[in-house]
């Protein structure tokens, strides 16, 4: 059998052939390490993100995500990419349940990252106020530019939808 040295240099690999557009292979080394290290995280983790935006299998993607989750509980990257599949098939309830755990129990979690899925979902729920104002603490911690822009188009966007009540109502907060 090999190491799990062995097995994390072919877990960079991996993430290599993803980051290349090569899911495929990428799949396939995933499963190897799997098959040897049942509770490897990472390699949940990224075998959970090829099922659901490369297959749709959004069954295999929530189930290989709640595995990284608990094998590798300080990884972020599960978390949040749990969030976005529970948002992109509807499940707001669970999504918020879940960043309500989330940012209160991981540590290095990405504020302005859940703080903007909680601006989508507001926005989709048409609570453009609430929408609004978790765009704008998204900002907050924001360093990327690219993300801070993104966060002030969202802002513009949700405020056009608003009617002039909600528009008033938030001057004069």
């Amino acid at each position: 059998m090999e190491s799990l040295s062995f097995y994390e240099n072919q877990f960079i690999k991996a993430d290599a052939l993803i980051s290349e557009g090569n899911s495929a292979d990428a799949k396939e080394l995933l499963e190897e390490i799997l098959a040897q290290y049942p509770d490897f995280g990472k390699a949940h983790n990224h075998l959970g993100w090829i099922y659901y935006n490369k297959l749709s299998d959004y069954d295999k993607g929530i189930y290989h995500y709640k595995l990284a989750m608990k094998f590798d509980t300080k990884y972020p990257a599960p978390y949040l990419n749990y969030t976005y599949l529970l948002i992109d098939i509807g499940r707001y309830a669970e999504a918020k349940e879940h960043i309500r755990f989330t940012l209160a129990n991981l540590e290095n979690a990405d504020n302005s990252s859940y703080n903007s899925e909680l601006g989508r979902m507001a926005e989709y729920e048409n609570q453009y106020i609430d929408s609004y104002n978790y765009y704008k603490e998204a900002t907050k911690n924001a360093l990327n530019p690219n993300f801070i822009d993104n966060m002030n188009a969202n802002m513009k966007r949700v405020k056009d939808k608003m009617s002039i009540f909600e528009k008033l109502k938030l001057k004069l907060k």
